[in-house]
């Protein structure tokens, strides 16, 4: 499982104690994210694929199902069309496919100074309050902002997967595929990635946002379950 950033695999806690029941299930912090160690600038996404898919590769020599969740839809992607790891089946939930005018726009937004007074962390608390989900608990909201306060190169993640072609990783996979749109940011950006992949087995969320992992998890197991189940 692959989470977005700026955050770490803290996010699934709440649906990995079901989906482990009858497999192992593991969430990997993206490098220079949650307690991994940053790899060297200028990063990207295929460098996180690659860190993140020889340290799975050492350890496991089966096929894997693979969950990526924003930021890690893209990492997924890498690792699903690449040669690092047998990938049997793939999630993504939360596709950035996005236009030419929306890198742009991402590319421009500035980075949140730093100052000693700290109220580069009252502007950070302010967007996560925004951008909280339709169920997300304050709990839920804390735990990410949490990790947002960690020491790392937060702002090159963005800057990875604005560089990113997610539309070309997207037509390359060749699993069975499965893409799943909540209603958040990329609400319009995982419709596009629907349109490119009709032949997706895909499922809509209109009633959660941010924080689905928490407020939908009962629905997120089952609906991940389903998929990796099929015959």
């Amino acid at each position: 499982m692959l989470h977005q950033v700026p955050n770490s695999g803290q996010i699934f806690e709440p649906v990995m104690s079901a989906l482990a029941e009858d497999r192992m299930v593991l969430a990997i912090d993206t490098p220079g994210y949650g307690m991994s160690d940053p790899i060297a600038d200028p990063q990207t996404i295929e460098g996180y694929a690659e860190v993140i898919g020889h340290a799975l590769r050492e350890r496991i020599t089966v096929p894997v199902d693979i969950v990526g969740y924003h930021t890690g839809a893209a990492i997924a992607a890498v690792l699903a069309s690449g040669d690092l790891l047998r990938v049997r089946r793939t999630a993504l939930v939360a596709v950035p496919v996005l236009t030419d005018t929306e890198r742009k726009e991402f590319a421009a937004l500035p980075p949140i100074p730093f100052d000693e007074a700290g109220d580069w962390a009252r502007e950070e608390w302010r967007r996560s309050w925004y951008w909280r989900g339709p169920g997300q608990t304050l709990d839920d909201v804390l735990k990410s902002f949490g990790e947002k306060m960690r020491p790392s190169a937060r702002q090159q993640g963005a800057r990875a997967i604005v560089a990113f072609e997610m539309a070309e990783a997207l037509r390359a996979l060749r699993q069975p595929l499965l893409i799943v749109r909540p209603k958040d940011d990329l609400w319009e950006a995982t419709a596009r990635a629907i349109a490119l992949r009709p032949d997706a087995k895909c499922i809509t969320l209109p009633n959660f946002g941010h924080g689905l992992w928490s407020a939908a998890a009962e629905p997120m197991v089952k609906i991940l379950r389903e998929f990796f189940d099929a015959p």
